[in-house]
């Protein structure tokens, strides 16, 4: 091929290319618009942005320390917590070179992220059918699938153009088995390990079942060059993998980090799910209606990708027949253990975790076996029962017609089984047998090889439509624009709701950037959706940073959010960013909770008067910088302290605004909350709940670390005023065993007899007054724990809105129980946001908080 022909086919397709970048700026509008900063949210792309920025500057500072980076200071391989997206990355290393930042090269990648998986599909489905037009269709199909905007806050996943490069690499590979085609697969496999571990694990799977089929087609089981060149093409790409995946080795042994089953269970799909679409997609937003339980996972791939996956499969063409009475073996044997194999399976999936036998014989072993069994029958000869033109399932594969239907359906078959994660037997297979899926908690992403296997079915279905329709060139031609038209309309997500990052450093960033530092920085408030901008600005700095976000957090960041999230701020703090060691503490004080800026104070204060913190300035009016004395001594600071130190009441606080109910430990007001439960049988009152936790706040100093009067002795007090109200003067008239069980019965808790017995002599004794023992019983651990997330909810009407959950405008607890079935699948973040955020609270906050 002379130099003239390259060009003419790098034009072509640098032409597909821009034809896809122009189809994702009208298909993701006004994304385009505003891709200098745009997110789809302030989560994990800030996070992505860091990732792909580390790349580009480790790169150049110092490439054999690529994974130990500057998050989650000091432990090392921290790169390794989540994907390194090097693959990724690489391709933009031009755009940090000419000083973008690091959030609008993110845009950027996201943007031609879409056009690429479009541009890739095209290919793959190019090289399977030679027609244009199957790959328009499957390049659209794929580039602008529904499940894809649901990957738009992680680019990493979005960005699979390698998946159906790899799979084109390996059909042409089995196609022409010369070493040009060996090493364009081994490139090809490279960077998809590359991209993401979490495609490169799915993928051994997937290209491993491709490539059964291929050699079957081809008949390539004793071809020499195939083997030989295809092991030394994939042994050199593994073998240059091993520095980018042995870091995720160390990692899991190091720190102990690996994806529990629960993890996995809790991100598994169900079949429904595929019924339900993202709101993204305006046209079938409304199908999600017709479903009382709104789902997690929304994988419909769209009406008109299924439509035309189903002409591909109906109108297909097969070979020549091969009768199956040619084949006049009958494997008795296989029969035999199919059966007994389908009685274990059945057996184990019933009793699992209920017989001793199934700890060792699991349901997913029985199933696989049975699976490969089957597949081995039917590769010797189909059963009687099966009419098929051809004799056994080898002879299928050989002469069935074109690779693109065949393909299409295993991809589509594997990945929706991979979307079902742990409530398939499939994948929990793979998870046995392969240490990487162990490493992986969403198997519902799998769900990518079902789509991209729809839209080159899509893309068959749409050629054999137009074959039957018309004969004429221009007509044929004009259905295919007017059908990928249709498409395109579909699958718009149009008009999107996007967010206007933060691209720029701030003051305290670039201040940071110019220090010199022997240890970390301390970002607060930590957790949450906090530590996303945390790590967003230290691609900025550029230094040491200790409180951040990944797909792992190590201890010392929830030792951080525990020591500062709840309850005072005790010395002990200090001592831990010292151990660290810590450099510096930058507090962000706009963003600490209005119920938490008088402990910051407080302990802030304090520290700074012991000489173990020196406040250096304060930046943007509302960030404040601290220097930890013990690791940086030399610190200077240049202005006073912008605050006094607050020495106040948590009770008059209480009084002042009920939102500092939240300011104190949650273990205080749970507490009383359980003794409600155990007292009288139901949850707190607001009224009666502010006066009772004035009442135990009397001498408690908010952010104090002083020595107060235990709780259980405040609680005891509190029970006794509690003997003056009509309500509980019944327990007067009860005996103490009376009086036990009702105080069981109220609290709804299930002990056993021997418990029961020392309770109730305890009692009889004196040793335990009954006040003391309401407190036991209310603060009791199994209590708490049962009722923790309906006890945070409570408080959040308490301390925001005012009000009991039953009061108008709810009138009932439906509203209530949604809230806490909220936070128990998505946390307390988004609770205190919508809280914090309702039309009722700004209400409040209009009229003075009264």
């Amino acid at each position: 091929m002379n130099a003239k022909s390259r060009l003419v086919i790098f034009c072509r397709e640098a032409l597909v290319f821009f034809a896809f970048c122009g189809m994702t700026a009208l298909v993701t509008w006004p994304y385009v618009k505003y891709i200098r900063d745009v997110v789809a949210d302030e989560g994990d792309p800030y996070l992505i942005s860091w990732i792909i920025w580390w790349d580009y500057h480790q790169t150049f500072a110092h490439p054999l320390q690529l994974f130990h980076s500057n998050i989650f200071y000091p432990y090392p391989y921290s790169l390794a917590f989540s994907e390194h997206s090097y693959g990724i990355s690489i391709l933009f290393f031009p755009l940090y070179a000419a000083g973008l930042p690091p959030l609008t090269v993110h845009a950027i990648a996201m943007f031609v992220g879409f056009a690429l998986c479009g541009y890739g599909a095209f290919r793959l489905a190019r090289t399977l059918t030679g027609s244009n037009t199957v790959a328009w269709i499957a390049g659209i199909a794929f580039a602008f699938t529904p499940f894809r905007y649901d990957q738009m806050s992680q680019l990493t996943y979005l960005f699979n153009l390698w998946i159906p490069i790899s799979l084109e690499a390996l059909i042409l590979f089995a196609r022409h088995r010369q070493w040009r085609h060996a090493a364009w697969l081994g490139v090809a496999f490279f960077m998809l390990g590359m991209s993401a571990i979490t495609w490169l694990t799915f993928s051994l799977v997937v290209l491993t079942l491709v490539a059964l089929v291929l050699i079957t087609r081809y008949g390539l089981w004793r071809d020499r060059q195939f083997w030989w060149r295809g092991f030394v093409a994939l042994g050199i790409a593994c073998v240059t993998l091993l520095p980018f995946t042995v870091p995720y080795l160390i990692v899991s042994r190091m720190y102990g980090f690996i994806r529990s089953v629960d993890e996995v269970k809790e991100n598994s799909a169900l079949p429904i799910d595929w019924l339900f679409v993202n709101p993204r997609v305006k046209l079938w937003n409304a199908l999600n209606g017709l479903f009382v339980d709104s789902r997690r996972f929304r994988l419909f791939p769209g009406l008109l990708p299924i439509v035309f996956s189903a002409a591909a499969i109906l109108f297909r063409a097969t070979g020549a027949n091969n009768p199956a009475a040619r084949i006049k073996s009958r494997p008795r044997t296989l029969d035999v253990l199919i059966v007994i194999t389908l009685a274990v399976a059945i057996f184990a999936s019933a009793f699992d975790g209920t017989l001793a036998v199934f700890d060792y014989l699991k349901s997913e072993f029985a199933w696989t076996l049975l699976s490969v069994l089957v597949v081995a029958r039917c590769c010797v000869k189909y059963p009687d029962f099966i009419h098929a033109k051809n004799g056994n399932l080898r002879e299928t594969i050989r002469r069935f017609s074109g690779d693109a239907v065949w393909l299409g359906l295993l991809l589509t078959i594997v990945g929706f089984c991979f979307s079902l994660g742990w409530n398939f037997f499939f994948y929990r297979i793979c998870y046995d047998l392969i240490p990487l899926f162990r490493s992986m908690r969403m198997p519902t992403r799998g769900a990518m090889y079902a789509h991209l296997g729809l839209a080159i079915l899509a893309g068959v279905g749409v050629k054999t439509i137009v074959d039957v329709v018309s004969n004429n060139h221009l007509q044929r031609r004009a259905i295919t624009v007017a059908m990928a038209g249709l498409l395109l309309f579909e699958l718009n997500g149009t008009p999107m709701v996007l967010v206007r990052g933060d691209v720029y450093p701030d003051s305290v960033t670039r201040r940071l950037k110019e220090t010199p530092m022997r240890g970390g920085i301390v970002m607060l408030p930590a957790g949450g959706g906090f530590n996303h901008h945390h790590v967003l600005r230290a691609a900025d700095h550029a230094k040491p940073l200790i409180t951040a976000t990944s797909g792992f957090t190590p201890p010392y960041e929830i030792q951080i959010e525990n020591a500062t999230n709840s309850g005072p701020i005790s010395p002990e703090f200090l001592d831990l960013l010292e151990k660290i060691p810590a450099s510096y503490v930058v507090v962000l004080t706009h963003l600490v909770r209005p119920e938490r800026k008088a402990i910051y104070e407080s302990f802030l204060a304090r520290a700074v008067a012991n000489g173990r913190l020196r406040f250096v300035n304060r930046f943007d009016a509302h960030d404040d910088l601290y220097a930890v004395v013990k690791t940086e001594p030399a610190a200077q600071s240049e202005a006073a302290l912008p605050f006094a130190a607050p020495r106040r009441e948590w009770s008059s606080a209480v009084a002042d605004d009920p939102l500092n109910l939240m300011s104190h430990s949650f273990a205080w007001t749970q507490s009383v909350y359980g003794m409600y439960l155990a007292g009288f049988g139901r949850m707190p009152r607001y009224t009666e709940f502010l006066h009772d936790i004035k009442e135990i706040g009397k001498g408690v100093i908010m952010g104090s670390d002083e020595v107060v009067p235990p709780l259980k002795t405040r609680l005891e007090s509190l029970v006794k005023t509690w003997e003056s109200r009509p309500e509980f003067s019944p327990y007067g008239r009860m005996t103490d065993d009376e009086y036990l069980a009702k105080l069981l019965e109220n609290a709804r808790l299930q002990i056993d007899e021997g418990e029961r017995s020392s309770l109730a002599a305890m009692l009889k004794d004196g040793s335990v007054s009954r006040a003391a023992m309401l407190v036991r019983i209310g603060t009791d651990w199994r209590l708490q724990k049962r009722e923790e997330n309906r006890a945070i909810v409570l408080f959040h009407f308490f301390a925001y809105l005012h009000r009991n959950p039953d009061d108008p405008p709810d009138y009932n607890l439906d509203g209530f129980f949604h809230r806490v079935k909220h936070l128990e699948q998505h946390g307390a973040g988004e609770l205190t946001t919508a809280f914090a955020g309702s039309i009722e609270r700004a209400r409040i906050l209009q009229r003075g908080g009264s």
